[in-house]
């Protein structure tokens, strides 16, 4: 081999189909995180300090038995309070947060901290009833009886008011949970869900006129009042004006309702000035149409095809009462959004090659992603590859358009059919007796797929499967890209 040869296939090896300007976005994603937890970590921090200095650490440490009940009460009615402000900054749908992580992370976090914040608080109380039992001489068994009826009759001023804060969270909470959430009405579960709001307004005036950590200390008062006002007004801005506005500006309507196969119906709706709305491929909007049975709750729908400026697409598949009505909706009806959410785009995508895998409806988030993938001036013929994986081909609906986008672009389109598989998220005629054997048939249909990034939509258990194989198979975790749309 010649030195030019040589020097040839050098060039070659060391060829990484890497997108420009990929790395820079992806540090800078990952220094936006670190200051976001960073934030989070300093707000409990001092709160925590602040109530080291006020003398909390003293009773904690040299104060009688009362005295130390009343200061766990204090500090775990404080960190408690903190924690549940920063839950209702990650569901405010901060554009930042919603950019680093995505919306189904940030809710995962939100559920997290909910963990914590709650029992803290519920501490909080139990650690106060007893400690002024204590300062009372009664037994522990009496205070509980009686301390609450005392607390409750104004002994305490706004006591009623805390009181019914914490049964709110607490019905919060319990609806909340994965078992409860698979029995509720969607409808349902949202508005119990928002009463987690007035919760954090019924709180506020026990702790600004009873708290002594901040009713009666300026530095505390004004990082409380930092508090709560920055997080009101996030909340309020992001969650009530921000999509107020954006639906006002655009005047957004029902332009027609096209049936893409059993039980599933595409909405395609028009406005004024689309394309200065900020919504990309792999998005999803909260849609809420002004029509009888579908104004009073917002539903998460992704967009199926590719934002043009003139109009936009969801698909619906009819899961119960409120998407089957979506079939009826008739061209005019206005249309509410909230949104876009999600970092399930290609800002997080750093190679040229890039592999999308679907499941049912979650094609239609990945229909879109790869009409705008296959369009861009990086991608080359063979850059994109579709694995779509259905029960059967009556039901995998917009594979008609997919077949038209490669057609146009050189992607290549695999239908993946047949019943479910117990244990693989693969097809009956490709699943193997074990996970490595479906590494193997996932690196048969993309044998380079170690230089892809993977963008994977479907139910979450089908989605940990299909991560699993393609970690198996040597994708770093960084370029393997979900996002859970449920609620």
């Amino acid at each position: 081999m010649t030195p030019t040869d040589t020097a040839a296939v050098r060039t070659r090896r060391s060829r990484t189909p890497v997108l420009p300007g990929a790395r820079q976005r992806t540090l800078a994603r990952r220094r936006l995180a670190d200051l976001l937890e960073g934030s989070g970590v300093v707000v409990v921090v001092v709160t925590v300090m602040i109530f080291l200095l006020d003398g909390g650490g003293q009773s904690l440490a040299t104060g009688t038995a009362a005295d130390r009940l009343v200061g766990l009460g204090r500090i775990t009615g404080l960190v408690g309070t903190a924690l549940l402000l920063l839950q209702l900054l990650l569901s405010a749908r901060l554009p930042w947060v919603d950019r680093t992580y995505g919306h189904d992370r940030a809710l995962v976090a939100h559920r997290r901290l909910s963990r914590v914040a709650l029992p803290l608080l519920l501490a909080h109380a139990a650690a106060i009833i007893l400690g002024y039992a204590a300062r009372d001489h009664l037994s522990p068994l009496v205070g509980w009886l009686v301390e609450p009826v005392r607390l409750l009759g104004g002994a305490v001023p706004d006591m009623l008011t805390a009181f019914l804060s914490m049964v709110l969270l607490v019905v919060v909470a319990v609806t909340s949970v994965q078992a409860a959430r698979r029995r509720t009405r969607h409808e349902t579960w949202h508005v119990v869900h928002l009463t987690g709001y007035l919760a954090v307004v019924l709180s506020v005036p026990h702790q600004l006129s009873t708290g002594t950590d901040i009713a009666g200390h300026p530095l505390a008062r004004a990082w409380w009042l930092m508090l709560y006002v920055g997080t009101a007004g996030a909340v309020v801005l992001f969650r009530v004006l921000t999509p107020l506005w954006r639906s006002l500006r655009h005047a957004l309507v029902v332009q027609e309702v096209v049936q893409e196969g059993p039980g599933v119906v595409s909405v395609v709706v028009t406005g004024r000035d689309l394309e200065h709305m900020s919504v990309r491929a792999g998005q999803f909007l909260q849609w809420r149409f002004l029509s009888r049975g579908l104004w009073a709750a917002a539903h998460p729908w992704s967009l199926s095809a590719a934002p043009d400026g003139k109009r936009l697409r969801l698909t619906v598949r009819d899961l119960g009462d409120h998407s089957r009505r979506v079939a009826g909706l008739r061209p005019g009806t206005r249309v509410l959004v909230e949104g876009p959410y999600g970092a399930f785009t290609t800002d997080r995508r750093t190679r040229t090659k890039v592999l999308l895998v679907a499941a049912g409806i979650g094609i239609t988030p990945v229909r879109a992603l790869a009409e705008e993938i296959a369009h861009a001036s990086h991608t080359a013929p063979g850059d994109v590859t579709v694995l779509y994986r259905g029960n059967d081909e009556a039901t995998m609906v917009l594979t008609g358009e997919l077949d038209l986008i490669a057609a146009g672009t050189g992607m290549r389109v695999e239908l993946l059919v047949g019943p479910p598989v117990p244990g693989t998220w693969l097809s009956p005629d490709l699943a193997g007796p074990s996970p490595a054997a479906d590494v193997e048939t996932l690196r048969r249909l993309v044998p380079d797929l170690r230089q892809h990034d993977v963008y994977v939509c479907g139910p979450p258990a089908w989605m940990a499967l299909v991560r699993r194989s393609t970690r198996a198979a040597g994708v770093p975790a960084d370029r393997i890209h979900d996002e859970r749309f449920g609620w």
